[in-house]
């Protein structure tokens, strides 16, 4: 299976491939092994250095068909193309996408120049049929390449059929399927002489095939013809009435079409938009995809999934079908876009979204997801269950023997990971080195202050960060209080929906003479899929030109300052999501560096260590003999099942919040009752009153600081509950404070 994406003209599109194959020793049923085949339309065709593309607008890819006989020892060709809105370039590869033949001249060495929206499908295993629509007045144009896609004959005139919706071959006859959004479908077949010439058809026949108060194209308008054993092939439209999807077929060739039915079910997707369809080999055999949400309306305020359905009987009057929903998550909270590049709407799921079966029959499906990113990103998801588009039902998964082992995700590492020498210049020129603004990773902490007491941290690493360039920026991001915020089980990402929380952002810019300075703020996803930020204050931040990292820090307390009135307050055991980073200039050389969004951070397992530098009064381990008013901490015992935090004083005063993972057991503190001090041993012995969820408790808690860094530090409870728990730290920090 291969798998497009685009980054916008001229920075190109992006192409990967799955091994589908069942017979393959490196068969990926799951997903999980993407590998990544570079930009076919790029002018360097070197995945690390990068000066810009032909194209980036739109993409279309397409795999031509083969005889079955041939498939042990020949390999499809892949046909794409690359809008560049001057005009279409094309190429192809014969390898499976390992390399590209690009030809930017594309489809003007037979047609118009200034094109948009392009589609292409194959016809047997060498001709390519090319539909675009002009920019100014939209015609529709149809071309064939008789060189897998390589290089375009001259263009066949469809006209007028409003935004081109989809092209499709009928493989036994010929016969060539275009689609546009005035609810048009247009067929014609090569003369017997047009064949022998390698030329698209010169005469087509255009008959609506469905009406609808609503419109019939939000956003696209799709034509497939089955090659399912019947004489024409029976021919399917599916289309959005801005509320439901629906379906029509024709079996003669698109002269007559039945009365539409509805496909999408339920009140999870009351409104339904972005449908795409592929056919089966049977008659009636269809699986279809869309986007649906439950809101009632296509507003800022709706939440979308994934949908996929399937039927054995599309062709009758009353169809069935089973619908599932293909994501594990909420993958867009906002409105979507369906006028292209026209008005305001939100625009960050591209207008891409399409399925397609592999040999088992299995639907395969690549959408776009801009749940916890900046924007839009290529997600991808694979059938592994229920019914087969062959029929019977698709077998379980079983990887091939040779397929490389699952990534192993460490819990301990950075939420957000990055790609090295991924520095982009003006959006195009990209070159395989450390740069100041080269994120690596951000590391999301927190930590207990005297003063500020709840902190956040977090930690940007950078691949070169031996100087800091003036008029450069550095910015986190993070969400809290955000619906479903768990990790998904890949480990890769989260569910949390980032748009549907309290957003915040901290922000370091150098100015022009190379002084720092730090702010922090909130921020927010706009009507047209941008994000606003809003400067609130100033926070605190530090660099470290050794280890390269750029520290940023604000105190919970200032967070909670803004949140809205009827928002949970960020403390302990806040699940922080939108987890991402931002590197870019200010200066005219538009440099950028943007990290995809990562896993989720959990508040609450601080280190407990204090910014105090009053050496005199700081000293852990008993380095002088005045006595204890004071001790701090945070860390772990028990491994990783027992987390702390707390702070308690001689007045006495403090908090204690503690977590036992082990027998899901959390306390947090109302009171600090009694401090007493065995200076002789810095140790420490405080009791208090808290709650375990809404049983009232005391404690006494004893604690013992053994010197820096904290290893041999202790911590022991006992509640009145009868619970209680003793280790040395195995993370973290006890201090004493004289």
């Amino acid at each position: 299976a291969y798998v497009g994406a685009i980054r916008g003209v001229p920075a190109g599109v992006d192409l990967w491939y799955f091994d589908l194959n069942p017979a393959s020793a490196t068969f990926d049923p799951h997903m999980r092994n993407p590998i990544y085949r570079g930009q076919p339309d790029s002018f360097t065709q070197d995945e690390a250095f990068s000066v810009g593309a032909d194209g980036g607008g739109d993409i279309d890819l397409a795999v031509g068909f083969m005889d079955p006989a041939d498939c042990a020892t020949k390999t499809p060709q892949l046909a794409y193309s690359s809008l560049v809105a001057a005009n279409i370039s094309t190429g192809k590869s014969v390898d499976k996408g390992e390399n590209f033949q690009l030809n930017p001249l594309g489809n003007v060495t037979g047609g118009p120049p200034g094109d948009d929206r392009q589609w292409h499908e194959f016809y047997g295993e060498d001709s390519v049929y090319l539909l675009y629509r002009t920019l100014a007045p939209a015609v529709a144009q149809v071309q064939r390449s008789n060189d897998g896609g390589f290089t375009y004959g001259p263009t066949s005139v469809i006209g007028t059929i409003g935004q081109v919706g989809s092209i499709d071959v009928h493989q036994a006859t010929g016969t060539v399927y275009a689609s546009g959004s005035s609810g048009n479908v247009c067929t014609g077949t090569p003369t017997e002489t047009e064949e022998q010439a390698g030329l698209p058809p010169s005469t087509w026949s255009c008959t609506i095939a469905a009406t609808d108060p609503g419109g019939v194209a939000n956003i696209f308008f799709v034509v497939k013809v089955a090659d399912d054993g019947t004489e024409n092939g029976t021919a399917y439209v599916i289309y959005s009435n801005g509320k439901d999807i629906m379906l029509s077929h024709s079996t003669d060739v698109g002269e007559t079409w039945s009365n539409p039915v509805r496909v999408s079910n339920g009140i999870d997707t009351t409104t339904s938009l972005f449908p795409w369809m592929e056919t089966g080999p049977t008659p009636g055999s269809v699986g279809i995809v869309w986007f649906g949400t439950s809101n009632p309306t296509n507003s800022d305020e709706a939440d979308w999934e994934v949908f996929y359905a399937v039927s054995q009987d599309a062709d009758t009057v009353n169809p069935t079908f089973r619908q599932v929903k293909a994501a594990d998550h909420f993958i867009h909270g906002s409105n979507i876009s369906t006028g292209g590049t026209l008005g305001n709407a939100n625009r960050n799921l591209i207008d891409y979204f399409q399925i397609g079966f592999d040999p088992h029959g299995a639907a395969v499906i690549a959408y776009t997801d801009d749940h916890n990113d900046f924007d839009g990103h290529t997600y991808v998801t694979r059938q592994i269950g229920g019914p087969s588009i062959y029929g019977g039902n698709v077998p379980a998964p079983q990887e091939g023997a040779n397929l490389p082992a699952p990534t192993s995700y460490d819990a301990d590492a950075p939420e957000v990971i990055d790609f090295a020498q991924d520095v982009a210049t003006g959006l195009l020129v990209q070159v395989p080195l450390d740069d100041p603004l080269d994120i690596l990773s951000i590391d999301y902490s927190c930590e207990v202050d005297l003063t500020d007491g709840l902190t956040l941290i977090a930690d940007m690493v950078i691949s070169d960060l031996s100087t800091v360039v003036p008029e450069s920026n550095y910015r986190v991001n993070f969400t809290a209080n955000a619906p479903y915020s768990e990790v998904s089980p890949t480990g890769i990402y989260t569910f949390g929906l980032s748009d549907r929380g309290d957003q915040f952002y901290m922000r370091v810019t150098s100015g022009a003479d190379g002084t720092l300075g730090t702010t922090w703020g909130t921020a927010a996803r706009q009507s047209d899929g941008s994000i606003a930020y809003t400067p609130r204050g100033a926070a605190s931040s530090s660099i470290d030109t050794v280890t390269e990292t750029i520290t940023f820090k604000i105190p919970v307390s200032e967070l909670n300052s803004v949140l809205p009135l009827e928002a949970t307050p960020v403390g302990d055991d806040s699940i922080l999501v939108g987890l991402r980073g931002q590197a870019f200039t200010s200066g005219a050389n538009a440099k950028r560096d943007l990290t995809r969004g990562g896993t989720q951070y959990t508040l609450g397992n601080c280190n407990g260590e204090d910014d105090d530098d009053d050496s005199d009064n700081n000293n852990g381990g008993g380095e002088n003999d005045a006595p204890i008013i004071k001790v701090t901490g945070g860390g772990k015992i028990d491994g990783k099942n027992v987390n702390f935090g707390f702070k308690a004083d001689h007045a006495p005063g403090g908090n204690l919040n503690y977590q036992d993972k082990s027998v899901k057991m959390h306390l947090t503190s109302d009171t600090i009752d009694t401090f007493t001090a065995d200076n002789a041993n810095n140790q420490v012995t405080f009791t208090g009153t808290g709650r375990v969820g809404n049983d009232f408790v005391t404690f006494l808690v004893t604690v013992t600081d053994n010197g820096e860094p904290g290893r041999d530090d202790t911590f022991q409870i006992e509640l009145s509950n009868g619970y209680s728990k003793v280790g040395t730290l195995s993370g973290g920090n006890i201090q004493v404070h004289r």
